[in-house]
């Protein structure tokens, strides 16, 4: 039997783990989910600290609403409140530096919950 008691923890879904972190908005991709269909995939590198260079994501629907995980991402990167039928261009927002709250989710892995500018 062995005694070894020590365990490195890993965090499933690539994303840092829960926590707040600074981070550089590196833009967002479309995606595609076997059962949630098409979505959008918002990813940040994580700056300075333990978590330095690696990503912190958000997956959310494909059409931001001003109440969905979708809207309220798009609202925290441009700091503005979301009205139905504006266009949004988050190109200004890529580069520049936001600060996020990390969450788990009920399945063990991690995903970005709050975005807002670090200003």
């Amino acid at each position: 039997m062995s005694s070894d008691l020590e365990f490195e923890i890993t965090v499933g879904g690539g994303c840092v783990p829960a926590g707040f972190y600074r981070a550089t908005f590196e833009g967002v991709e479309a995606t595609e989910h076997e059962e949630f269909g098409p979505g959008l995939r918002f990813i940040w590198e994580v700056i300075g600290g333990e978590h330095a260079g690696e990503k912190a994501t958000r997956i959310t629907s494909d059409k931001p609403t001003p109440k969905n995980a979708a809207g309220r991402m798009i609202a925290g990167l441009t700091g503005q409140t979301l009205k139905p039928r504006v266009r949004i261009d988050l190109a200004p927002s890529v580069g520049q530096e936001y600060l996020l709250q990390v969450e788990e989710t009920p399945n063990g892995s991690t995903r970005v919950s709050t975005v807002m500018p670090a200003a």
